[in-house]
């Protein structure tokens, strides 16, 4: 009976950490497509993710500690299977987590440069009589 709970707790879990890997793509979109919006949406999301996790977890220890069966569970091969599903679903977590931090050094970089750029354009600029083609420059590029 209490293998059948930690079982189901197991598969909230690993349907929990699924939702995390989901709010990281959505993450990562709304990085791609500069929506700071967004990006604050999904910071938000996988807060509210990151805290039900913390909630599961805490209750399977306590279910596990009052089991007192740890070995029994780790034998188990249905919790074997959900273990290595897990170890699988984390290990694309770490990978989406990655891809998104190198994609906000990169957004972070062009908006440095392109500040940087509007800067040295302003300081450069002598009146109003200037060709549109020199205010081209100004444009923020869209494409990561």
């Amino acid at each position: 009976m209490m293998t059948d709970i930690i079982i189901e707790m197991t598969k909230k879990e690993e349907k929990t950490l699924k939702e995390f890997l989901s709010a990281l793509r959505m993450e990562r979109d709304a990085i791609i497509s500069f929506s700071l919006d967004g990006i604050i949406a999904g910071n938000n999301k996988k807060e509210e993710i990151l805290r039900k996790l913390d909630y599961l977890k805490a209750e399977k220890e306590k279910l596990l500690d009052g089991a007192g069966a740890r070995e029994t569970m780790a034998a188990d091969t249905t919790m074997q299977t959900l273990n290595r599903e897990l170890a699988v679903t984390i290990k694309e977590i770490k990978t989406a987590m990655d891809k998104n931090m190198k994609l906000l050094s990169f957004s972070i970089d062009h908006v440095r440069s392109s500040i940087e750029n509007i800067i040295g354009n302003i300081g450069t600029t002598v009146g109003y009589g200037k060709k549109r083609e020199d205010l081209s420059s100004l444009i923020l590029s869209r494409v990561v």
